[in-house]
């Protein structure tokens, strides 16, 4: 039970939700987290990132626990430099991928693995147009000859293409992974075990915090389990329907400082 702001774990999806990419955070919403848990919240994200790509928008001046990375493939401890409990997708996963790989040529497939790079299996054309500022390595070899210690695959293709690829895909992929859109244009193969509202009752249970005193915010599908999942459910303004539908509560937009609401909202009720 939730009966001061100290009580509190606030966990926000990153992109879409705490901040657009091209914008960075705001200092509206950093100076809210920072006057948060100043107060003794917890505040962290939960996100389809690799923590190497979380760290190119934010630092451990923002998050004050754990952070759930590649949607609940592992955590990360800012303080320490660690990855805690990683889940890596089956072997025999990229057998399935190499089918959709060899079929549809309106798209592109890469791995996600430690490092900061975007291991390539395709051509970059549809990843350059959709994330012009990530930095591109293009593996060498097939997609037969990729390592075991994979978080996961990624499939990026037009929108208007989304719907048949992830058919095909939901299709051949086995009963071990999951295939979760996570933006118009973003399809992840995930191990089976992977969710982020999985992710965040283990990351209560580590942190000995109720799960009634979470509050998770999210904007898209691979957020609503999340959302479910919290004491107190939240989506942004700019969320697909069913994730607002979710929701307990429907903040401002991400680029009106949804976070700052959230974090003013929690404010009133509990300080």
């Amino acid at each position: 039970m939730i009966e001061k702001i100290s009580d509190i774990l606030i966990v926000s999806d990153i992109d879409g939700t705490l901040l657009r990419e091209a914008n960075g955070l705001s200092e509206e919403n950093r100076a809210a987290i920072k006057r948060f848990t100043d107060k003794g919240g917890r505040f962290t994200v939960s996100t389809g990132r690799a923590i190497e790509a979380a760290k190119l928008v934010l630092d451990e001046s923002v998050v004050n626990a754990p952070s759930i990375h590649i949607n609940g493939g592992y955590f990360y401890d800012w303080q320490r430099d660690e990855v805690i409990e990683p889940n890596y997708i089956s072997p025999y996963a990229k057998f399935s991928l190499k089918k959709l790989i060899d079929k549809f040529n309106n798209c592109d497939c890469h791995f996600v693995r430690r490092g900061a790079s975007v291991n390539l299996l395709t051509s970059g054309e549809y990843l350059k147009k959709y994330i012009p500022a990530r930095e591109l390595e293009f593996f060498d070899g097939g997609a037969d000859e990729v390592p075991e210690d994979v978080y996961k695959f990624i499939v990026c293709c037009d929108p208007e293409n989304m719907p048949e690829i992830r058919k095909f895909a939901e299709g051949i992929f086995s009963k071990d992974v999951n295939v979760i859109q996570s933006s118009p244009f973003f399809l992840e193969i995930l191990p089976k075990c992977n969710s982020k509202g999985r992710a965040l009752r283990r990351l209560c249970e580590l942190l000995g915090i109720p799960e009634e005193n979470s509050v998770a915010v999210g904007d898209y599908e691979n957020d609503i389990e999340m959302i479910t999942a919290a004491g107190i459910g939240a989506a942004v303004d700019n969320a697909d329907d069913n994730v607002k539908e979710a929701a307990d509560i429907v903040l401002p937009r991400c680029e009106e400082n949804a976070i700052m609401h959230l974090i003013c909202f929690l404010e009133e009720m509990y300080d």
